[in-house]
């Protein structure tokens, strides 16, 4: 049995794993997909960034850390970002403790011996003493709920779950639901919408 299980690869997720690790406990993440990075991994639509000064997402537990790190850009595009967390992965052995392609199906915790069993969708289970979900709250997309949208022949993205290959977008008609700050920074790929 585990001393702790974290749910999710993002720089929390990272963080707590590295923490724990180093107070001697049995830990294993998990994580959906199949690298850490978090919202920096899913969110790979283009123009994504950071809406914050870049820096305020850089851990600060280690000096040296600080001084090999250095941003491009105060507000760095998302290809940066995805690879300082892997930077920060490599440099502290963290994948290992993780097991990717894992999506956490029901965590339920059992009284009588004061333990989570853990259910993942691939069928594995696991079980463990203490439970630390560092999922954040990106980690869900919800699509909106429009009339025609379940007949809707033409493609759907969603900026969570950007497809890691190009979308073919010359030539057609696009529509963007919302306009805040992923939105606008998808709208701003101007060469996208070109005909």
């Amino acid at each position: 049995m585990l001393d702790v299980a974290v749910i999710g690869a993002g720089l929390s997720g990272m963080y707590q794993v590295f923490r724990l690790r180093e107070l001697g406990l049995a830990v294993q993440g998990f994580e959906a997909g199949s690298d850490v990075g978090g919202t920096w991994y899913w969110n790979r639509y283009p123009g994504a960034r950071f809406d914050s000064e870049s820096y305020s997402y850089g851990y600060s537990f280690s000096e040296e850390l600080l001084q090999e790190w250095n941003w491009s850009e105060h507000f760095a595009a998302q290809p940066e970002t995805l690879g300082y967390c892997g930077f920060v992965a490599d440099k502290f052995d963290l994948r290992r403790h993780f097991r990717f392609n894992r999506r956490l199906r029901a965590a339920r915790f059992e009284n009588e011996g004061n333990f989570w069993e853990l259910e993942f969708d691939s069928g594995e289970s696991e079980c463990c003493r203490f439970l630390v979900t560092a999922v954040g709250p990106l980690s869900a997309p919800v699509m909106p709920r429009l009339p025609g949208l379940e007949s809707f022949k033409g493609e759907v993205h969603h900026t969570g779950l950007w497809p890691k290959q190009p979308v073919a977008i010359n030539g057609r008609r696009v529509g963007v639901i919302g306009t805040g700050a992923t939105g606008v920074q998808l709208i701003q790929e101007t060469e996208l919408w070109q005909p």
